[in-house]
This record gives structure tokens, C-alpha cells and sequence, in this order.
């Protein structure tokens, strides 16, 4: 599953002559209707932009809308509403832009609004657009939602036409979190303990490593994270330049410079007696090596002087051996119920002074001081200058 995130901007159209068709008994009626979006009329010119990430492909994003009278009704009305795909090349035309129309099989909606009698705004309708897998990377869609008419009313040409502008952005990703050496993550359940995840598993994330250690007693170790004496992304070691990627103990350091202030992902999948090596989605290594997972910690191995000066985000831990195509099709997100999941660190959010597990399994990680600082710490959430992307 590629890793997707959804923008998703809510255009109102501004009409200059609505066809009389639209306008039952036209501008004789006193009486007058409106679509709107919570308390406003829609406008052409007033998006309102929704995002969701690809955790959310299969589900349905909602917007709520309802057709206002301007004076109170006198008897029970009834507001129509249809998907007009004409709106669509017209805002194209008028603006320049070239929105591909959204697939009405990704769309539902109420077509029928009551306005009961003594009122002057009708029910609330639902507009639902469903995520879906299928729709092309980083191509708009556009969808066009007309109040075409109004029991007994005329309807407003100026708000008239609700545009949902739907795209499917790949790559985005500007919140992190931002560790120093002093600091390291603990998983908040088991004593972080992760030695139920069996033989065969799957580690991976995002990291760009601000600078390498520099401290020859510690054999110039900056640790990403896993187990000491088990299964552990390590920069550094013996005989190891402190730029350089160990796995899963020694001999399986990977032949790659990692320069600092760039973005890599890291992926290491142990299946048995196996571990093979990814970077940037591409197999790097592989070696005749099982591996294992105890005491689990981020950015802290042996003593408090091995920790890490370093960007993370999408950290990820799984308990089967995840595939290349998986691990190259998902490096900047996933879907949260993939099967396999055992926890799932997104790096983005902080809820109760911990980064919350995606997965629903409840591994929160909390943030630990080691070397210069004791005990438990804040959690600060990092806005990045630039949105993530691999290699810069």
C-alpha cells in the first residue's frame, strides 16, 4: 500500500446568473434559499481545506451541510439536491485549473433535505467521501454538489454550488520529533520489554541524524533504536565508522555513509535465521543471522552515552517479515490495522505527554533523560521548514 496523504478542499461556487431552471418561479418568490456550511452560505471563493493520511484509505471523510430559507417557513418544504459534473469544467474554464471529476462510486450524499414547517433551516445532510486506494498520486479530483431547487423558494445563485476539491498527496510529512543524547524513548508497558514478538519481525523509520558521535569511549556509538545484546540499529561501534549503519550485532554493519542533515529510512527484517537490510527502500545486505528483541528502547543502548542527535518519524515495529515491495510502498505511512502491526510510532502527535501506538496495541512511548537529564521529560512535537522526503 503506498503511503498517501489526502488534501482535501471544500470550494464554493460563486454563480453570476443561476439558469432559470434553478429558480422556481424565479425572483417573484419573496421566499429565497441558501446551501450552507455550518453557519456560513457557500462561496466560491472561501476553500476550507481537510487532510487525512493513508491510514485512513477505506474510510469516509464527512462534511456536513443544510439549506437555510431566509424567512421562516409556513409549511413543510423540501430542498433537492444532485452531483453536477458540468460545475466542474465550469470552475476549470473560469479559473484555469484542469480537476479531474471525483468518481461518483467514491461519493454518497443526501438528496433531500426536509425543512419543516416554522423553521428556516432544513435537516442536516452528510456528504461522504470515501479514501480510496485507487484514485492516481497527486492528481486533483473535484466534485460539484448543487441545491438545484427548493419547494416553494428560489434558490440563491450565489450559494448555490458546494466543489470538493479531493487530492491524494504522497509524501507529506512536516511534524517530527526532534531527539538530543540526552534523551531516549521507553515503550510505557511490559517495562518496554518487546520479547513476545517472536523471531520474526520487522523494524523501520525515518531518521536523519543531525551529527555522529564523537566519543572514541563509547566506540563512537549513536543508537537508533532496538535491544542491547539483541537486535540493534546502531551507527558506529569497532572498527566501525561512526557514519555507518550495524544492525543486528557485529558483522552485519551496512557498506552506506549516512551524511548528516538528510533523510534515510531504515528497514531490517529478521525471518528465522535471516536478516536483510533496506535503505531508502532498496535491499543494501543480507546475512545468515537471526536476531532478537528483549528490552526495547529509541535512541539509547548500554549506558546513557550512546544516545542520538536526530529527526524521527513513522517508526514502526512489526511482527512479521515484511516484504520489499511492502517496505518500499509504505515508507511514509501506512494503514494503522495492516496486519502485522505491533506498534506504530508516528512521531507527529503527543497525547498525555506520549507519542501514542497508531496500532491500537498500546505501546505509547514516554521520553526519558539519560546522561545530562534525569527522569521523565516533556514531549515537544518539531514543525519541519520543509516537508520529509528521502535523500534530502
Amino acid at each position: 500500500m503506498k503511503r498517501y496523504f489526502i488534501a482535501m478542499t471544500a470550494l464554493f461556487s460563486l454563480v453570476g446568473c443561476a439558469p432559470e431552471e434553478d429558480v422556481p418561479g424565479g425572483e417573484k418568490l419573496a421566499q429565497t434559499a441558501s446551501l450552507m456550511l455550518g453557519d456560513k452560505a457557500v462561496e466560491f471563493s472561501s476553500p476550507t481545506s481537510i487532510s487525512a493520511g493513508a491510514s485512513e484509505v477505506g474510510t469516509e471523510k464527512l462534511i456536513n451541510y443544510q439549506v437555510q430559507l431566509f424567512k421562516q417557513n409556513k409549511e413543510d418544504k423540501q430542498a433537492y439536491l444532485s452531483l453536477d459534473n458540468a460545475q466542474v469544467t465550469k470552475y476549470n474554464e473560469t479559473f484555469g485549473t484542469s480537476y479531474k471529476v471525483l468518481p461518483s462510486q467514491y461519493v454518497a450524499y443526501n438528496s433531500v433535505l426536509p425543512i419543516k414547517s416554522g423553521n428556516t433551516i432544513s435537516e442536516k445532510g452528510v456528504l461522504k467521501l470515501r479514501v480510496a486506494a485507487d484514485l492516481e498520486d497527486n492528481t486533483p479530483y473535484m466534485l460539484a454538489l448543487r441545491l438545484t431547487s427548493v419547494s416553494g423558494a428560489a434558490v440563491s445563485s450565489n450559494a448555490q454550488t458546494l466543489l470538493v476539491r479531493l487530492t491524494k498527496v504522497k509524501g507529506q510529512i512536516n511534524q517530527t520529533f526532534v531527539i538530543t543524547p540526552d534523551e531516549y524513548f521507553a515503550i510505557d508497558k511490559n517495562s518496554s520489554s518487546v520479547d513476545d514478538i517472536g523471531n520474526t519481525f520487522t523494524l523501520e523509520g525515518l531518521i536523519n541524524v543531525q551529527n555522529f558521535s564523537e566519543n572514541s569511549g563509547q566506540a563512537f556509538i549513536s543508537t537508533f533504536m532496538g535491544t542491547e545484546g539483541g537486535t540493534l540499529l546502531r551507527f558506529g561501534d569497532t572498527g566501525n565508522p561512526s557514519n555507518r549503519l550495524q544492525t543486528n550485532g557485529a558483522g552485519t554493519e551496512l557498506a552506506v555513509n549516512f551524511a548528516v542533515n538528510k533523510w534515510y529510512h531504515v528497514a531490517l527484517v529478521v525471518n528465522g535465521n535471516k536478516t536483510i537490510a533496506y535503505i531508502n527502500g532498496e535491499k543494501v545486505d543480507e546475512f545468515a543471522k537471526n536476531g532478537r528483541l528483549g528490552e526495547f528502547y529509541i535512541g539509547r543502548s548500554y549506558n546513557g552515552d550512546r544516545g542520538i542527535a536526530a529527526h524521527f518519524s513513522e517508526l514502526r515495529l512489526w511482527k512479521v517479515a515484511r516484504s520489499a515491495a511492502q517496505i518500499k510502498d509504505n515508507m511514509y505511512d501506512v494503514a494503522t490495522n495492516t496486519e502485522g502491526l505491533y506498534a506504530y510510532w508516528k512521531m507527529n502527535k503527543v497525547e498525555n505527554n506520549k507519542i501514542p501506538d497508531v496500532s491500537g496495541n498500546g505501546r505509547e512511548l514516554i521520553l526519558r533523560g539519560q546522561k545530562n537529564k534525569n527522569g521523565r521529560l516533556d514531549i515537544t512535537i518539531h514543525n519541519e521548514s520543509k516537508n520529509v522526503k528521502i535523500g534530502e
